[in-house]
């Protein structure tokens, strides 16, 4: 059968997507792969957030089980055998960056990938004890010195960035979710830029920021710019947590970077492979 010439060309890849393993998701792995084989975009990476400890996610309410990682891993490379995405339909996973314990990162990490996982996001959620992206606990924040919370935030995400472990920074900065800001943003940019660049590490230009009180793409406009002049690679990521959420706002992401001066979006496949997908607007 020749190509319909009618449909749109395929662009883009959403390289951060979750199901209902991480346990706050609302579609199966099975559901999330159709939507995105059914969309225009080129491709794609599932990333379910790895296991974290019992003392961290007893309920299983942010992330997978213990156990059910090969399953996962099973179920992903069964879909790609079949699917017309073929190897554009890439396993990936979100990792936890814990800055009380980054050899259970670490571990983490390397029990993802022994079991197959192509591509690892590193991401900030925590410090210490605090999950501060938590809606059920965005009132700590009340008794916080937000200057002080954005030092802890980058301090431990330029660790995350250059500990070698990941393949793509996820929402950099997560840290402005409910609004809070500090005075001066820029030290934080300047830094957290310069350590992504030095590590080699790819960022993500995040839609889910659209869809917070934050109200705008992760990172900030200014953090963009940033990374775009220590030529840091991005990815473009919808953080889907329903399949609805495919791809969203693609568009925008990808004019916010054309601003930049950023011209194509890596997509990662694993073993160091990135396809540069050229950026264009509809």
């Amino acid at each position: 059968m020749s190509p319909d010439a009618s449909a749109p060309a395929r662009r883009y890849a959403d390289c951060h997507m979750h199901t209902v393993l991480c346990g706050h998701a609302e579609h199966s792995i099975e559901e999330m792969v159709a939507t995105l084989e059914a969309s225009t975009l080129a491709g794609g990476i599932v990333t379910e957030h790895l296991p974290l400890p019992d003392e961290v996610d007893s309920d299983r309410v942010v992330s997978m089980y213990p156990g059910e990682l090969p399953s996962y891993v099973m179920a992903l490379q069964i879909l790609r055998e079949r699917s017309p995405l073929a190897e554009n339909l890439v396993i990936g996973a979100e990792a936890d960056w814990r800055d009380v314990d980054p050899a259970w990162t670490a571990r983490s990490v390397a029990d993802a990938r022994a079991a197959g996982v192509e591509v690892v996001l590193g991401s900030v959620h925590l410090l210490g004890d605090w999950a501060f992206d938590d809606p059920n606990r965005v009132d700590l924040w009340d008794d916080k010195d937000i200057d002080a919370v954005w030092e802890q935030y980058f301090t431990q995400w330029c660790c995350a960035a250059s500990s070698g472990l990941f393949d793509v920074m996820s929402h950099p900065d997560l840290v402005k979710k409910f609004g809070h800001r500090p005075r001066d943003p820029r030290p934080y940019y300047e830094q957290a830029a310069h350590v992504a660049a030095e590590a080699g590490v790819l960022c993500e230009v995040s839609t889910a920021g659209l869809r917070k009180p934050c109200a705008e793409l992760y990172p900030a406009p200014q953090f963009l710019a940033e990374l775009a002049q220590q030529q840091v690679g991005f990815t473009l990521a919808s953080d889907a947590h329903d399949k609805s959420e495919i791809g969203a706002d693609f568009d925008l992401a990808a004019a916010a970077l054309l601003e930049a001066g950023v011209t194509c979006q890596a997509f990662p496949k694993g073993d160091g492979v990135i396809d540069w997908l050229p950026l264009s607007l509809s």
